[in-house]
C-alpha cells in the first residue's frame, strides 16, 4: 500500500543564495551578507524590529533610513532617535585623545538642548579684565607730589601691574600671577615686576589704557618745559626674569593742560591717555608678560623727583585697565 504524504509550505519572501553567503529578505538578489528591504514605502513601514523577552521593542529601522532605540512603539523621527530615560545611553571607553595637527583648538562643545536635539554649546570666552580703580603707585603722596615714578631716563621701565585683588573683574582664562624681585628688561635692572602667566599656547589679543600725570614736586619746583614727551608702552615677553619688549606702543604726553585738557598757566600739568593694542601667539604653556612705561624723549631733566602716576581723569573712574582675550 502506498502511501502519500502531504508536507505544508509557507513561503515568504526569504532567499538564500549558499554559493554567494548572502541572505535576503523580500529580494532575490541580496548585495549583502544580510540585505533586508522593506514591504512599502511609508513612515511607518519597519524594516527591521529588534524585540526583547517581554515582546518590547528595543530597535527598529524605518523605511526612511531612521533608527529608533528605546523608543516603544513610537516611529523614530529623527535619523537616530534614542530615548534615554533611566539609561546611560552613550560610553565611551579608552577614547583616544586626538591632538593636533588632526584636531586643532578651540573645540566646540555638543550638547542637548530640552527637546531632545543634538546642538552645539557656547563656547567660553577665555579673558582677562583689571581695572584699576584708585591712583598708580599707593605711595603718590598728593600733598608734595611725590612718590610715584620720574620720567626723564630711557633706560627705567615703570612696570604696570596685573595684580590678582579686588582690580580683577574676571580671569575665565586661568591666568596665574607673580612678581620677580629682580629681573631686567632689554638689558636694563628693573625691581618687583609683577606678571602674569598665560596658561596654555594660542592667540592672545591685549589692550592696555593708562592716564598719566605729572604735578609739580613740592608745589614748588620750577620747570623749563617745551610742550610734549613721549612715552613708550612697552609689552614685554619673559624668559625666567629676563623681558624683552615684544611690541611697543609710542604715546604723547602735552604740558600745559589740566584734567579736562584745558590750557592752564601752569606748566606742570601733563595729562593724555596711553593705549596699547596687541596680538600675541604663544606656542608654549606658562609664558610669562608684563606691561611697562619707558620714557623716551622731550623735556630732558625735567621730571626727576618720582612726581609722575597712572591717575584717574577728572570724571573717570579708571586709572589703567588691562583686557585680554584669547581667540
Amino acid at each position: 500500500m502506498n502511501k502519500i504524504f502531504l508536507i505544508p509550505f509557507t513561503f515568504v519572501s526569504f532567499f538564500l543564495f549558499a554559493q554567494s553567503s548572502n541572505v535576503g529578505f523580500n529580494t532575490a538578489t541580496p548585495t549583502a551578507t544580510l540585505d533586508v528591504v522593506s514591504k512599502s514605502n511609508t513612515s511607518a513601514t519597519k524594516a527591521l524590529e529588534i524585540n526583547n523577552s517581554s515582546a518590547s521593542e528595543l530597535m527598529k529601522v524605518i523605511n526612511t533610513g531612521n533608527v529608533g532605540i528605546n523608543i516603544g512603539t513610537s516611529m523614530p523621527t529623527a535619523l537616530l532617535h534614542v530615548n534615554s530615560a533611566a539609561i546611560l545611553n552613550i560610553r565611551h571607553e579608552n577614547l583616544p585623545k586626538l591632538l593636533s595637527p588632526a584636531y586643532t583648538p578651540p573645540f566646540n562643545k555638543l550638547g542637548v538642548d530640552a527637546s531632545g536635539n543634538n546642538v552645539i554649546m557656547p563656547v567660553t570666552v577665555k579673558y582677562l579684565y583689571y581695572q584699576q580703580r584708585s591712583n598708580y603707585p599707593a605711595t603718590y603722596s598728593p600733598t608734595n607730589n611725590t612718590g610715584g615714578f620720574s620720567l626723564y631716563d630711557p633706560n627705567q621701565y615703570i612696570n604696570i601691574p596685573i595684580i590678582n585683588d579686588a582690580g580683577l573683574k574676571g580671569n575665565s582664562a586661568g591666568f596665574t600671577f607673580g612678581t620677580d624681585t629682580s629681573a631686567t628688561v632689554n638689558g636694563q635692572s628693573v625691581s618687583n615686576v609683577r606678571y602674569i602667566v598665560i596658561p596654555e599656547p594660542g592667540v592672545y589679543t591685549f589692550e592696555a589704557w593708562g592716564s598719566i600725570r605729572c604735578n609739580r614736586y613740592n608745589n614748588t619746583q620750577n620747570y623749563s618745559f617745551s610742550g610734549q614727551m613721549n612715552i613708550n608702552t612697552v609689552f614685554a615677553t619673559a624668559s625666567g626674569s629676563i623681558y624683552t619688549s615684544n611690541t611697543v606702543s609710542r604715546g604723547i604726553i602735552n604740558a600745559n593742560r589740566d584734567n579736562f585738557g584745558n590750557t592752564v598757566n601752569v606748566s606742570y600739568a601733563f595729562s593724555n591717555a596711553q593705549i596699547l593694542t596687541h596680538t600675541l601667539q604663544t606656542t608654549v604653556p606658562n609664558q610669562k608678560v608684563a606691561l611697562f612705561f619707558q620714557y623716551v624723549s622731550g623735556e630732558p631733566n625735567q621730571l626727576t623727583h618720582n612726581e609722575c602716576l597712572l591717575n584717574i581723569p577728572t570724571g573717570g573712574d579708571t586709572s589703567y585697565y588691562i583686557i585680554i582675550t584669547k581667540s
